[in-house]
């Protein structure tokens, strides 16, 4: 494999050599590489058009509409990180909010057991007098 190798390199070394050597042949090969080039554009530009006629997108579209969805992706994910923020936030006012409404209710009732103890204090007194 290794031999075969040398002698396809070696090949291709003095095929080139030969034709850099030749004005003509390089002259030639410049051409056909320009023409080249200038056929794969027209190719490249006439598949765009069929393909945008049969409404197929290109790979230019496909990789806008790539970046634009990496674009929303990453907005939706901070989107989401700041309503689970508020939503924490909320959640410890909540808690803060139960508690005093909490403390609040037992103040309410430690007052009204209280009320209620007074009047029967106060019915007793005046049964006994």
């Amino acid at each position: 494999m290794g031999k075969l190798r040398q002698l396809s390199e070696d090949g291709a070394a003095s095929f080139f050599s030969e034709v850099m050597a030749s004005e003509r042949l390089r002259k030639g090969l410049g051409r056909a590489g320009e023409r080249f080039l200038s056929n794969k554009q027209s190719f490249n530009s006439n598949v765009e058009s069929i393909l945008d006629f049969v409404n197929v997108p290109s790979k230019r579209d496909v990789r806008e509409l790539k970046s634009r969805l990496d674009t929303l992706s990453t907005q939706l994910v901070n989107l989401s990180m700041k309503v689970d923020r508020m939503m924490a936030q909320d959640a410890g006012h909540a808690k803060t909010s139960a508690a005093a409404i909490g403390d609040a209710g037992k103040s309410a009732r430690i007052r009204s057991s209280d009320d209620k103890a007074g009047k029967s204090r106060n019915k007793t007194k005046r049964k006994s007098k």
